[in-house]
C-alpha cells in the first residue's frame, strides 16, 4: 500500500513539472509568434495544461477503466472552477475583456451544452467521440478567427522570448514526454489504492486524479495572479474546460464506448453545470464592471469543500 502511495505522489510531482514544463514552454512558443495574451490563456495554457487529463483519461479508457476516464474529465472540469478559480480569486481581482470572454464564455458553453446532448443516453459511443473531436477542431478554428480580429501587438506584460526556437520546441518534448510517463504511473498507482482501499474507480477519478491532473492549472493560475495576469488564468480554465468537455472526453470514447456511471450522471454532471453555469452569471453580472471582485473566491472553494464532502458521504 505504501509503496503504490508513494508512486501516486511521485507521479502527482512528475506530472505537475512536466505540464508546467510544457505549458512555459508553449506559452514562450505563443509569444514567439507574437499570439495574444487571451489566446494564449485559451489555447496554449489552456489546452497544454490539461494535457494531463486527456493522457489520464486515455490510458484509463485503453486499460478498459471508464469509469476513471469520464469520472477524471468532469472531475477536473469542477475543480478548474471551484478549486482554481476560488484560489486565483482569493489572491486578486479578475479583470474582464467583454468581447472576447463572451465569446469564449459562448463557445464554452456550446461545448457542454453538445457533450450534454451526447450523454443524455447515460453512454459515450465511437460516433460520439468523432462528433466531439470535430467540435473541437471548429472551435480551435473559430479560436483562430476571433485572433484574426484582435489586435495581435505585443504584450508588454508578457516575458520577453529569451530562449532560441529550438530550444522552445525540445522542451515542449520534453515535457510531452514525462507527462506520458507520469500519466501512467497516476493511473496505475491511484487505480491500485482504489483495490485496495475498496473504493470505486469513479470515486478515485473525481477527486484524487482529477485534483492532481488539475494541479498545472492551478499552478499556473496562482502564478498569473501573483504576477497580475488575472485574465490569462480565466482564458486558462476555460480553454481547459472546453479541451476536457471534448477533446478530454472524445478521446476517451474513441478508444472504447461506455455507458456513464449512475453517480456521474446523477451527481457529479450536474454539479459541472452548475459550476459553469454560475461562472458564466458570475462573468455577465460583472461584465460592465470588467472585473470580478476577490470575494467570490472563498464562495467558489467553499462550493468545492461541499462537493468533496457530498462524495465522500455518499461513498460511505
Amino acid at each position: 500500500m505504501l509503496i503504490f502511495i508513494a508512486a501516486l505522489g511521485i507521479g502527482f510531482l512528475l506530472l505537475m513539472w512536466s505540464a508546467n514544463t510544457f505549458a512555459n514552454n508553449a506559452l514562450l512558443l505563443g509569444k514567439h509568434f507574437n499570439i495574444s495574451k487571451i489566446l494564449i490563456g485559451i489555447v496554449i495554457l489552456g489546452f497544454g495544461t490539461s494535457a494531463p487529463e486527456l493522457l489520464v483519461s486515455a490510458l484509463s479508457a485503453w486499460q478498459g477503466n471508464a469509469g476513471l476516464a469520464i469520472g477524471n474529465a468532469i472531475g477536473s472540469n469542477i475543480t478548474n472552477i471551484l478549486l482554481v478559480l476560488g484560489a486565483t480569486l482569493c489572491i486578486l481581482a479578475i479583470r474582464i475583456d467583454a468581447k472576447l470572454i463572451r465569446k469564449n464564455f459562448l463557445l464554452l458553453l456550446a461545448a457542454t451544452a453538445l457533450f450534454s446532448l451526447l450523454i443524455f443516453d447515460q453512454q459515450l459511443s465511437f460516433v460520439d467521440g468523432v462528433i466531439l473531436a470535430i467540435a473541437l477542431i471548429f472551435i480551435l478554428y473559430l479560436l483562430s478567427r476571433f485572433e484574426d480580429q484582435t489586435d495581435n501587438s505585443a504584450d508588454e506584460t508578457l516575458p520577453a522570448v529569451n530562449l532560441a526556437l529550438p530550444k522552445i520546441v525540445t522542451g515542449l518534448f520534453i515535457g510531452l514526454a514525462v507527462l506520458l510517463a507520469s500519466s501512467k504511473l497516476v493511473v496505475w498507482s491511484a487505480t491500485e489504492v482504489a483495490l485496495q482501499l475498496g473504493v470505486s474507480d469513479i470515486i478515485i477519478g473525481l477527486t484524487i486524479v482529477a485534483f492532481g491532473t488539475s494541479l498545472p492549472e492551478l499552478a499556473t493560475c496562482v502564478a498569473s495572479a501573483m504576477k497580475r495576469h488575472g485574465e490569462l488564468a480565466l482564458g486558462n480554465i476555460v480553454g481547459s474546460n472546453i479541451f476536457n468537455t471534448l477533446g478530454v472526453t472524445a478521446t476517451a470514447s474513441l478508444i472504447t464506448s461506455y455507458n456513464l456511471p449512475e453517480k456521474i450522471y446523477t451527481r457529479d454532471y450536474p454539479v459541472m453545470l452548475i459550476a459553469t453555469g454560475v461562472l458564466f452569471l458570475l462573468v455577465m453580472i460583472f461584465l460592465r464592471k470588467k472585473i470580478i471582485p476577490r470575494g467570490f473566491g472563498l464562495l467558489f472553494i467553499a462550493g468545492y469543500a461541499a462537493y468533496i464532502y457530498l462524495i465522500y458521504t455518499q461513498s460511505l
